[in-house]
């Protein structure tokens, strides 16, 4: 497995690492400062390593969802047949969820969720008076991803929906200097608006079958690929039930999950692991063949 990162000093480092049944080692660290990442670098790099390590012990390589990196994966396939690049699966879910976001459905949600915890927050008085009505529970929730902070947030808002339009009809508010300016109005009008809620709902909605996956894709406990695929499976059908009168949606929803997931983590190693694991392997068969019956 293998990291790029830069550091305070602005070099450009490139961590290895080794998994294997007994765990994951820290190989070593590259000050790649000097060079152009391009495919040929990078996978020259790759097999210098990965011939120190023994070709015969290395199965899979590990890389982040940049296009250099899939190039060089597929130089290194070329020359090692046995070898499998697989991109970074927690990488791919998040860059689901950003593009889940990014739809003019949820977009614009989004943002007024976030004007409104900003706006909150910014306010000594109004945020006390806020923890007094939610029993001292923040709004914020922080998240490996900016973009899972936010989706995380929208959560968290959801739980408090009533204790927020309680606040924001209550004495307290429409005695504040701040429901006169006009970020306090917008905030107001989000916070009273029956159509942001029902939004919010819908990208919590959307998000959540993926969350889980990267929860088990970034939990404390091994996952294998076997079990990734499966968690996939299910989150595709957990969207399908949940915007079954939303076809549209349901469309666009399952468009961004299809593409990136073929894109990125559909390689025979996945295939391999499921067929090789009979448990999950029939459980989704079962499943697939009881979906198809439905329709």
């Amino acid at each position: 497995m293998l990291d790029g990162w830069t550091d305070k000093m602005n070099r450009h480092l490139i961590n290895f690492f080794v998994n294997s049944s007994e765990g994951t080692f820290f190989l070593e660290s590259i000050d790649a400062s000097s060079e152009s990442h391009d495919a040929k670098m990078l996978a020259r790099l790759l097999e210098t390593k990965i011939e120190e390590i023994g070709k015969e012990n290395v199965v899979q390589v590990v890389t982040d969802n940049g296009a250099n990196y899939k190039a060089a994966g597929r130089l290194l396939e070329e020359r090692i047949p046995t070898l499998f690049l697989t991109p970074c699966t927690a990488n791919c879910l998040d860059l689901m969820l950003e593009d889940i976001g990014r739809l003019i459905d949820f977009k614009q949600k989004i943002e007024s969720a976030m004007c409104i915890t900003t706006f909150i927050y910014r306010h000594g008085r109004i945020l006390n008076a806020m923890r007094e009505l939610t029993g001292g529970k923040d709004l914020v929730r922080l998240g490996v991803t900016r973009f899972v902070t936010s989706i995380l947030t929208l959560q968290s808002l959801y739980k408090q929906k009533k204790a927020l339009q309680t606040l924001f009809i209550s004495e307290h508010w429409s005695g504040s200097k701040l429901s006169n300016t006009q970020a306090g109005e917008r905030v107001c009008d989000s916070v009273l608006s029956t159509s942001f809620w029902s939004g919010v709902e819908d990208c919590i909605k959307a998000s959540q079958p993926i969350l889980v996956v990267l929860r088990i894709v970034n939990g404390g406990e091994t996952s294998t690929m076997a079990e990734v695929s499966m968690a996939m499976a299910t989150a595709k059908k957990k969207l399908n039930k949940s915007f079954a009168n939303q076809p549209i949606l349901l469309s666009k929803l399952m468009d961004i999950v299809e593409e990136r997931w073929q894109d990125q983590m559909e390689v025979k190693l996945y295939g391999a692991s499921l067929f090789l694991n009979p448990s999950k392997y029939f459980d989704l068969k079962v499943s697939d063949v009881a979906s198809a019956h439905k329709q």
